[in-house]
């Protein structure tokens, strides 16, 4: 299971990386329009997919597991969503 749960990790945080550089990439050349909908579509597409840990957990281990690993995800997620918001904002405050 820990290797689920790695693989798991590293691929949501991997999303939101390439999301926020094309955010940041973007804003920086000027793209007009809808700002911000890719870094909306991922937390969207992590929050959509994180029943399927949430199964796969339950399946394998049990039900408080589940619920615990499901709860620190969502809450280390959160907080990488938010820690990404400002740093794209520091960056994009800066001079280029």
């Amino acid at each position: 299971m820990p290797l689920f749960w790695t693989i798991w990790a590293c691929a949501v945080v991997g999303l939101l990386l390439l999301v926020s550089y094309m955010e940041v990439s973007g804003a920086r050349k000027g793209f007009q329009g809808a700002n911000g909908i890719f870094l909306f579509t991922s937390g969207y597409l992590t929050l959509l997919t994180s029943p399927i840990l949430f199964i796969v957990t339950w399946v394998q281990l049990d039900f408080l597991t589940a619920l615990i690993v499901w709860g620190i995800g969502a809450a280390v997620y959160a907080a990488l969503f938010y820690g990404m918001l400002q740093l794209i904002d520091k960056l994009l405050r800066q001079p280029t």
